[in-house]
Formats: structure tokens, sequence, C-alpha cells
């Protein structure tokens, strides 16, 4: 089951000395992650601008679909699977 958060919530990102994604903090928790597929998605760039960089993360304790805002430069929480 998927879990689609309708809000995208703000989530704080720890990065390794490589620049790639190692963690993230969620809801008063914190969980390493590995970064299984990565894609970029851009659109309506004539309008309302969405540039978005999508990683999608496995964990301990959770799967998770995040995405790196690049118009606001702030990362969030999209999807939990089951």
């Amino acid at each position: 089951m998927t879990r689609l958060l309708r809000e995208h919530p703000l989530i704080d990102v720890e990065l390794g000395p490589d620049g790639q994604l190692v963690a993230f903090s969620w809801n008063g928790r914190r969980e390493q992650v590995e970064v299984c597929n990565r894609w970029r998605v851009e659109e309506s760039w004539w309008s309302q601008p969405i540039a978005r960089d999508y990683f999608k993360v496995v964990g301990q304790s959770w799967l998770a679909l995040l995405y790196l805002d690049r118009v606001d430069w702030t990362w969030h929480l999209e999807r939990l699977y089951d």
C-alpha cells in the first residue's frame, strides 16, 4: 500500500561528503537511506514552473519518495510505501 502525502511536508536531509543523499528526518524520526532511483521533472515553465529532482529511497523502516524542489531549494516527502 502507498500513502501519498497531500501537503508534501518539508523534511531535513543529510548529504554525504560526495553530495549524495544519505538520511532524512521527518515527524521526529531520522532514517538512514540508500537511493534506489532518481529522476528529474521540469514542466509548466511558461506559467508556474515545476523543477524537481526525485529520489526513491529505502531505509530500515521506510521506502519513500522524496524530492528537491529546485525552484525554492527545499526538500519534501511525497510518498511513503508500506
